[in-house]
Protein backbone atom coordinates (compact mmCIF):
# COMPACT_ATOMS: atom_id res chain seq x y z
CA UNK A 1 0.00 0.00 0.00
CA UNK A 2 1.60 3.40 -0.98
CA UNK A 3 1.41 5.86 1.81
CA UNK A 4 0.69 9.17 0.62
CA UNK A 5 3.15 12.59 1.60
CA UNK A 6 3.68 16.14 0.43
CA UNK A 7 6.04 14.68 -2.12
CA UNK A 8 3.35 12.11 -3.70
CA UNK A 9 2.04 13.34 -7.18
CA UNK A 10 -1.25 12.34 -8.24
CA UNK A 11 -3.57 12.34 -10.77
CA UNK A 12 -7.42 11.50 -11.12
CA UNK A 13 -8.14 8.45 -12.92
CA UNK A 14 -8.38 8.98 -16.45
CA UNK A 15 -11.05 5.85 -16.79
CA UNK A 16 -13.28 6.85 -14.69
CA UNK A 17 -16.71 8.64 -16.34
CA UNK A 18 -17.84 11.93 -14.17
CA UNK A 19 -20.61 14.81 -14.56
CA UNK A 20 -20.44 18.38 -13.01
CA UNK A 21 -23.75 19.02 -11.69
CA UNK A 22 -24.56 21.98 -9.99
CA UNK A 23 -21.25 22.41 -7.43
CA UNK A 24 -20.60 18.74 -7.30
CA UNK A 25 -19.33 15.74 -9.16
CA UNK A 26 -20.49 12.37 -9.62
CA UNK A 27 -17.97 9.78 -10.66
CA UNK A 28 -18.59 6.79 -12.25
CA UNK A 29 -16.20 3.76 -11.46
CA UNK A 30 -17.01 1.16 -14.36
CA UNK A 31 -14.93 -1.38 -13.06
CA UNK A 32 -16.40 -1.54 -9.64
CA UNK A 33 -19.79 -0.59 -10.67
CA UNK A 34 -20.22 1.87 -7.93
CA UNK A 35 -20.78 6.21 -8.48
CA UNK A 36 -19.23 8.40 -5.83
CA UNK A 37 -19.97 11.78 -5.22
CA UNK A 38 -17.57 14.76 -4.45
CA UNK A 39 -19.23 18.06 -2.59
CA UNK A 40 -17.98 21.77 -3.96
CA UNK A 41 -14.27 21.58 -2.48
CA UNK A 42 -13.71 17.59 -3.50
CA UNK A 43 -14.81 18.83 -6.74
CA UNK A 44 -12.69 21.31 -7.33
CA UNK A 45 -9.82 19.01 -6.07
CA UNK A 46 -11.03 16.47 -9.05
CA UNK A 47 -11.05 19.55 -11.13
CA UNK A 48 -7.53 20.00 -10.23
CA UNK A 49 -6.23 16.66 -10.60
CA UNK A 50 -6.89 17.28 -13.92
CA UNK A 51 -2.88 17.95 -14.25
CA UNK A 52 -0.57 15.58 -12.45
CA UNK A 53 0.51 17.31 -9.43
CA UNK A 54 2.00 16.99 -6.05
CA UNK A 55 -0.17 16.73 -2.55
CA UNK A 56 1.82 19.78 -1.08
CA UNK A 57 1.02 21.86 -4.80
CA UNK A 58 -2.60 20.49 -4.50
CA UNK A 59 -2.64 21.86 -0.81
CA UNK A 60 -0.77 25.15 -1.30
CA UNK A 61 -2.93 26.12 -4.32
CA UNK A 62 -6.36 25.42 -2.31
CA UNK A 63 -4.47 27.02 0.91
CA UNK A 64 -4.04 30.05 -1.31
CA UNK A 65 -7.80 29.95 -2.80
CA UNK A 66 -9.94 29.07 0.82
CA UNK A 67 -9.85 30.65 4.23
CA UNK A 68 -8.61 28.17 6.24
CA UNK A 69 -5.46 27.34 8.23
CA UNK A 70 -2.90 25.65 5.64
CA UNK A 71 -2.18 22.55 7.92
CA UNK A 72 -5.74 22.12 8.84
CA UNK A 73 -6.27 22.25 4.82
CA UNK A 74 -3.55 19.62 4.55
CA UNK A 75 -4.80 16.97 6.84
CA UNK A 76 -8.40 17.38 5.27
CA UNK A 77 -6.95 17.37 2.09
CA UNK A 78 -4.95 13.83 3.01
CA UNK A 79 -7.74 12.35 4.20
CA UNK A 80 -9.70 13.04 0.97
CA UNK A 81 -7.09 11.67 -1.13
CA UNK A 82 -6.25 8.48 0.79
CA UNK A 83 -10.22 7.81 0.44
CA UNK A 84 -10.30 8.42 -3.34
CA UNK A 85 -6.81 6.25 -3.80
CA UNK A 86 -8.56 3.16 -1.92
CA UNK A 87 -11.42 4.06 -4.73
CA UNK A 88 -9.51 4.26 -7.55
CA UNK A 89 -10.32 7.50 -8.18
CA UNK A 90 -6.59 9.05 -8.06
CA UNK A 91 -3.20 7.38 -9.49
CA UNK A 92 -0.05 8.37 -7.42
CA UNK A 93 3.46 8.32 -8.58
CA UNK A 94 6.34 8.64 -5.96
CA UNK A 95 8.84 11.18 -6.72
Amino acid sequence: MTELSTGTILERNRDMLFSHIDHEVVIFHMMKGAYFSLDEVGADIWSRLDTPMTVAALCDSLTADYDGDGAEIERDVLVLLADMKDAGLVILHQP
